[in-house]
Formats: C-alpha cells, sequence, structure tokens
C-alpha cells in the first residue's frame, strides 16, 4: 500500500519526476506494484515504512540501476531509457546507504568527483568545500586524514558534503542520517531540507527526517 502526503503545496514548480504506476519485481517477487507519485521542483520527498517494501528499489529505479516491469519513470519531461539515462544521471546526485569507499584520505574522496567529465566545471574552490564542511559540522582538518582514522559518522558527513558540492539539481539519497548522533542528525537534515532550490527524494526511518520533508511517501 502506498499513501502519499503532501504537507506543502505547490502549484507553480515543475515537476522533476514522475513515476506512472511502475511494478519492480526480482524473479518472482514483486517488491512494488502500481506506485504513482510525482515530485515537483524543490520537494523535499521521503520513502519510508517497514523493511523489505521495496524504498531502496525505488531509488535505483530512478537511476537506472533496476528495471521496471510495467509504467514508466519520468525525469525533467524525458522518460527514462537507455539512450538517455546518461543525461539524467548527469543532473543528479546519488548516495546509496551503502557506499564502499576505494580511496586513501578524504581528500580523495572530494576531488575524485570532479574527475568525471560530468563534473569537471562545477569543481569547488577551497572555500566551498571549507563551508560546507563548516555548514555539515566536519572540521576542515578531516581533509588530511586517511580514511581508517576517521568515524562512520564522519563518513557520512563527508560523503554527503560530496553529494552537495556536485551542485546538482535532485539529490537522491538511502538512510542519509543512519550513522549520526541525535545531535548532528538535526543538524544535517535541517541544513539539506532547506535548501530551496534543491529537489530531495530520500529514504529514510528517521522520524526527524520524515516530519521535516515536504513531502511522504509511505509504503
Amino acid at each position: 500500500m502506498q499513501k502519499t502526503t503532501k504537507k506543502k503545496a505547490k502549484n507553480i514548480d515543475p515537476v522533476v519526476i514522475s513515476i506512472n504506476n511502475i511494478s519492480i519485481s526480482y524473479e518472482n517477487n514483486e517488491v512494488i506494484k502500481n506506485l504513482s507519485f510525482q515530485i515537483i521542483k524543490g520537494d523535499k520527498a521521503v520513502l519510508t515504512g517497514e523493511s523489505g517494501r521495496g524504498k531502496s528499489s525505488i531509488l535505483n529505479a530512478l537511476l537506472g540501476f533496476v528495471p521496471i516491469s510495467k509504467g514508466n519513470i519520468f525525469l525533467f519531461g524525458k522518460e527514462l531509457s537507455p539512450g538517455n539515462i546518461a543525461e539524467i544521471r548527469s543532473h543528479t546526485a546519488w548516495l546509496p546507504q551503502e557506499t564502499a569507499l576505494h580511496f586513501d584520505s578524504v581528500k580523495d574522496i572530494i576531488y575524485s568527483l570532479f574527475t568525471l567529465k560530468a563534473n569537471k566545471s562545477n569543481s569547488p574552490s577551497t572555500s566551498e568545500i571549507n563551508q560546507i564542511f563548516k555548514n555539515l559540522n566536519i572540521s576542515h582538518h578531516l581533509l588530511d586524514k586517511e580514511i581508517d582514522e576517521i568515524s562512520g559518522g564522519q563518513k557520512q558527513r563527508i560523503l554527503l558534503a560530496g553529494a552537495l558540492l556536485l551542485k546538482k539539481e535532485i539529490l537522491i539519497i538511502d538512510e542519509p542520517t543512519s550513522d549520526l548522533d541525535e545531535k548532528n542528525k538535526k543538524l544535517i537534515t535541517d541544513y539539506i531540507l532547506s535548501q530551496k532550490d534543491l529537489t530531495v527524494i530520500a529514504v529514510s526511518h528517521d522520524p526527524y527526517w520524515i516530519n521535516k520533508s515536504s513531502k511522504i511517501i509511505v509504503l
């Protein structure tokens, strides 16, 4: 069952994501059936509900990582297809729940994002990196740390910083506050969901994140 709650009406901003009657199956197991919803520019949407309901599968389907067995997905008015998935991904920042870090240092995590052709034009200045670190309660000294010297919560905030530094129109994130203490959960949630022009679609079980979101989709 799907229930969508809109906490703030938006009538003039364009639809950036449209999910139309989609189903997702793994072998013979249908995890999503006939799901439809829309995300408006600037929405802060959250997918929530019991584990195993296919929330992460929806995020993966939005980026073409998981095929849909029925229905269609539109991003920026274009139907998701193998022919345009690269273009669509170029407008989104994606942070999955589990991220393997094949880097030696924190600095490598941040700067490696901007070696990709689609991101080179957004390469951040040192002051921009320092500012986003400050906003997310990350010491700038962590840039010089090795990966094995930082905690899980610090790692999660650094990955969020990298995603925000990409300056994409859409941020897609899976359980963004799962490794954070209560203080940093609230700080990170307040900061990300206060970005007016950023469209966010997240999976979360965190009550604070859910209550702060403008659109709640319960599966």
